[in-house]
């Protein structure tokens, strides 16, 4: 049996990464698939530079805004959910798959005026407001962690699969190979996302003085921004540190490292897992609904990692633990185990392949 897919959702990477891994799954199995999203989310990029279709709708955001901008917000979507209607319609779609973001309420709801199957995806631990919108309505939610499902209100199955990763980052973990045991000097991997993170990057440089001296060895992505001062820092510290703007290769710099510095988004803490990796978790304090603090919270209460409070980043705390963690880095292989215990290669693949089973059997057999 054929099937006919759409996934819908994306505004951040978050949202359109682990999209995108679900769509490779799917065009394994040369099954049609059309994405649909907004026009102004990263999928408008990064869909078609993967080969996928897309119809790319105009935004539409109706909460955090005034009476009126609502208002105007929801015709906008109501008038989204049409044009979705009608490629659901033409698509001739078996299923659609909420990936979260407000770009996927039009599909979503499209789906349910026209009696397909919702499935939905929830790659953090606090689920955004679109993705606890429609949950009630969806036949199966997949969450990349277990303690999502208690922030969800639906009656159908949900299943802790984890967060879809692409197949080309899955295949450079495994060509980097496991990590070894910790090293002398500690190795600390810091980075804060591709541009790097303004909070940390200044921490990282006031606390860098009293690490003149310690066993130490640093690579910090820090960004084009800051890329030269957080340089100057580590030289006049006299710390053996080597800082980019950018690294290509993160897979080779997980398994290079003991320890990474970073923030807490579902993607990261996916990574994390997969490469074993333990970390010091500083929360993007501005993130929707907090949810990298709690990401940061669930790889905490399992042992891989240490949450740091970004509210502010408290450099004196975060000198304590890394010092801790360089005299005695016995704690760092329970956490590398337990970074590992976490990680779930195969989610986009069971996603997909559950998917498949609930639409065959709403059919029944050919």
């Amino acid at each position: 049996m054929t099937l006919n897919w759409v996934i819908a959702g994306g505004g951040t990477g978050g949202h359109v990464t682990p999209a995108l891994a679900l769509g490779e799954i799917i065009a394994e199995r040369q099954e049609p698939i059309l994405f649909i999203g907004s026009n102004q989310g990263l999928e408008a990029r990064l869909v078609p530079e993967a080969g996928f279709e897309l119809l790319a709708l105009p935004s539409q955001q109706v909460m955090g805004r005034r009476l009126v901008g609502r208002l105007k917000g929801l015709w906008g979507t109501l008038r989204q959910v049409g044009r979705a209607r009608s490629a659901l319609r033409a698509h001739q779609t078996d299923i659609v798959i909420s990936v979260g973001g407000f770009a996927a309420i039009p599909a979503a709801l499209a789906a349910l005026s026209l009696g397909r199957p919702l499935a939905l995806l929830e790659p953090n631990a606090i689920p955004g407001r679109a993705n606890r919108l429609t949950a009630r309505f969806a036949r199966r939610v997949f969450v990349g962690f277990a303690s999502t499902a208690k922030h969800l209100h639906t009656r159908n199955p949900v299943s802790h699969f984890g967060i879809p990763l692409r197949g080309a980052l899955l295949k450079a973990f495994d060509e980097a190979g496991p990590r070894t045991t910790a090293h002398s000097p500690l190795r600390l991997l810091v980075f804060g996302g591709s541009q790097g993170a303004r909070q940390i990057n200044e921490t990282m440089m006031e606390i860098a003085p009293q690490f003149a001296g310690q066993p130490l060895e640093i690579f910090h992505q820090a960004g084009s921004a800051d890329r030269q001062r957080v340089r100057a820092a580590y030289a006049e510290a006299g710390i053996q540190a080597e800082v980019v703007e950018f690294e290509p290769s993160m897979p080779t710099r997980y398994r290079w490292a003991d320890l990474a510095l970073c923030r807490a988004g579902a993607l990261t803490v996916a990574e994390l897992a997969l490469a074993g990796l333990p970390a010091l978790l500083v929360p993007y304090p501005f993130a929707a609904d907090d949810h990298q603090a709690a990401n940061a919270d669930a790889l905490a209460a399992a042992g891989a990692g240490i949450r740091l409070d970004s509210r502010p980043l408290n450099s004196a705390a975060l000198a304590t633990q890394l010092k801790a963690l360089i005299r005695d880095p016995s704690p760092l292989a329970p956490m590398s185990a337990a970074a590992s215990a976490f990680a779930q290669p195969d989610a986009a693949r069971r996603i997909v392949e559950t998917c498949a089973a609930l639409v065959e059997a709403q059919e029944g057999p050919a």
